[in-house]
């Protein structure tokens, strides 16, 4: 993903690509591949290709899928068009190449493609994999560099406890918790905290050392106590399946 930059400061022809990237892809590959895509909702955090050029080790490549460094984490603004084609949000900022064809767009969360327009048969009785409660902070723009990046996750770590960690992004992490109750006082308590500032610039805010901004993934706490879903209990049997009470 692109270096950190000051939003005043000229964006360069070709995003920059580093090795966060390439640790992205990999922790994407190494989810459950599902047999069936999946709508992916505005506002949805995903991670998809870029279509334009890349900076890599000082030279500039045309992106193609099977370069890692050009993917890159954004949020769905709406789609799929009529050519199966997602306007992607992307996280830094960039205003190029943002519609992406639905293949090359996977949910942050679980890894799973995105739908197009197909309609798939039975898709009615499919139910999708449950994960754990999911917190997404996001991080400072220093995150873009590995050693900041792994100080702010072995901090997050330690202070909140996580039962599961995705980590490798340039600016976010993903934080898993069992128990609901528990998911829902760190987000609290990191809500908190970034309320305390008061700046108009959401970029210039430091009331937490490594994280500006905060969101579930998923449903949230109250949505999984309606249906019952108290804490999450990972399939023993299979190692990879998951189940909730």
């Amino acid at each position: 993903m692109p270096l950190g930059v000051c939003l005043s400061q000229a964006r360069p022809t070709a995003r920059r690509g580093c090795s966060c990237c390439a640790l992205q892809c990999v922790l994407l590959s190494a989810l459950p591949m599902w047999s069936r895509s999946v709508p992916c909702a505005p506002q949805e955090p995903v991670t998809a290709f870029f279509g334009g050029q890349v900076e890599l080790a000082g030279e500039v490549q045309d992106c193609t899928p099977a370069i890692p460094e050009c993917f890159f984490s954004g949020k769905v603004n709406r789609g799929p068009d009529e050519s199966g084609r997602y306007l992607i949000d992307w996280d830094d900022g960039d205003d190029r190449n943002r519609l992406v064809d639905h293949s090359k767009v996977r949910l942050l969360s679980s890894g799973e493609a995105c739908d197009g327009l197909e309609v798939h048969e039975g898709a009615g009785d499919w139910i999708p994999p449950e994960i754990p409660c999911t917190i997404l902070p996001r991080l400072h723009w220093e995150a873009s560099e590995p050693e900041w990046n792994q100080k702010a996750v072995k901090s997050l770590k330690q202070e909140f406890q996580p039962d599961e960690v995705i980590d490798g992004f340039d600016w976010h992490v993903i934080l898993r918790f069992h128990d609901v109750n528990r998911c829902e006082e760190v987000y609290n308590a990191l809500d908190s905290q970034l309320k305390k500032c008061k700046e108009p610039d959401p970029e210039a805010c430091r009331s937490h050392e490594y994280v500006k901004a905060i969101e579930y993934v998923g449903d949230d706490p109250s949505t999984r106590r309606k249906t019952g879903r108290h804490r999450f209990v990972p399939n023993q049997e299979s190692g990879a399946g998951r189940s909730e009470l």
